[in-house]
Order: structure tokens, then sequence, then C-alpha cells
């Protein structure tokens, strides 16, 4: 295998290992996103039901208060059959309607809360439902994710040793150089020649890179540091 087949191919592999381990770490985030969502849900549920039980309790509360004010309405009108006087006929009188003002602004506050406690029930359910449906989707998240990291894993070792083969066929004088490079940059080390540019950081190459390229010479752009190759439509001198 010449060296500009092995370039090539090595930057194939490396693309490729790159790909399948982006796709290997994107796993574990997709189920912390679901598992995100999950707990997101859950505290809606928890406010949810914590808001609609307080104005359970508060209605429940007033509707207490409005059967003592009518308790005690009709014990004002017991005493207003029974008074003796104009003066504290008209006092029981003025207090009976002052009560009764009163019971209705607060009947109304009731049936304002029984709609609010409505609403909020019918939110409970819309939420209960999200946390069902958030709590599928997690577990078909997580099954999916462990069918697919066995295939990747997979993959990826033959993938490995591909490469670790292929590595071999890179010149003894250029190998450490080589090695630098893709431990530092991994799959962005190496770039194909594109005309008469670099095709990672499309700076011009000079002519004489390009001949050595041509010769079967290990190059590196002058500009970005990557080791450059030739297309599969670009034949060396003498090919």
């Amino acid at each position: 295998m010449t060296i500009i087949v092995t370039l090539r191919e090595l930057h194939r592999i490396l693309r490729q290992l790159a790909d399948l381990r982006g796709r290997l770490a994107q796993g574990p985030r997709i189920v912390a996103a679901g598992e995100a969502n999950v707990a997101k849900r859950e505290e809606e549920l928890r406010v949810a039901k914590e808001g609609s039980m307080r104005t359970r309790v508060l209605c429940n509360e007033k509707e207490v208060q409005l059967k003592q004010r009518e308790g005690h309405i009709a014990d004002t009108q017991r005493r207003l059959n029974a008074c003796s006087s104009n003066r504290e006929y008209q006092a029981l009188v003025e207090q009976i309607a002052a009560d009764e003002q009163a019971n209705s602004v607060l009947s109304d506050e009731i049936l304002e809360m029984l709609d609010k406690i409505t609403a909020e029930k019918e939110k409970v359910i819309e939420i209960e439902g999200l946390l069902v449906q958030a709590r599928q989707d997690l577990d078909k998240q997580r099954e999916r994710v462990a069918s697919e990291r066995q295939s990747l894993e997979q993959e990826v070792a033959r993938l490995s040793a591909e490469l670790s083969s292929t590595e071999r066929d890179v010149p003894a004088e250029s190998r450490a150089d080589y090695d630098r490079a893709v431990k530092g940059r991994g799959e962005e080390a190496l770039a194909a020649l594109e005309g008469d540019c670099c095709g990672g950081c499309y700076q011009r190459v000079t002519p004489q890179s390009i001949n050595e390229l041509k010769l079967g010479r290990v190059v590196f752009c002058k500009s970005c540091g990557r080791i450059l190759y030739l297309l599969e439509d670009t034949r060396p001198f003498g090919g």
C-alpha cells in the first residue's frame, strides 16, 4: 500500500471512528435528557397537586365559614322575632343584612374556588399523562441506546484494529510525527489536497509541497499543520 493510499485510508478510518465514538457518547446524553424530562414532569405534578390541595383546603375552610355565618344569621333571626324594642329590632335587621352581604361575597368566592379546583384537577390529569409519556419515552430511549451501544462498540473495535493495521504502513521516519498529530487532533490531523489548497484550512499549498505529495512523501500543511494526502482522482508522479 502506497503512502498516498495509506493516508487516505487512515483519514477514512479516523473519521468513521470519530463518528462512532460521538454516537456512543451521545447515548448517555440522550438518556440523561430523558431522565431530566421525567424529573421535570414529576416536579410539575408535585407542584400541581400541592396547589390543588391548598385550594381544596381553603375552599373547605370557606364552606365551613359560610355554614357558621348562616347559623349566626338563623340565631339572629330568632332573636329578631323575640326582640322587645324597635331599636333592638333595627339593630338586628342591620346585622342580618350585613351578614347576608358577607355571605353573598363568600359564596361567590367559593364558586370561584370550585371552578379553580376543577381546572387544577384537569391540569393534574394532564401532567400525569405527560409524565406517563415521558417515562415511556425514557424506557424506549434506554432500550435503543443499550441496543445500539453493543453494535457501535463492536464496530469501534473492528475499526480500531483496522486502524492499527493500516498505521503500520506509515513510513518509520514519519510515524512519530503522525502519532503526535493524531493524538492531538484526531481525525482533524489529516486533510485531502483539494486543487492546490488544504482541505482542512483551505489555504494554498506551495507547489513544492504538492510535488512532494505526488512523489509519495508525507507532507504537512504549512498553515494548519495537517497531514496532506491526494484524493483518489489525483495521480502521483509515475502513476
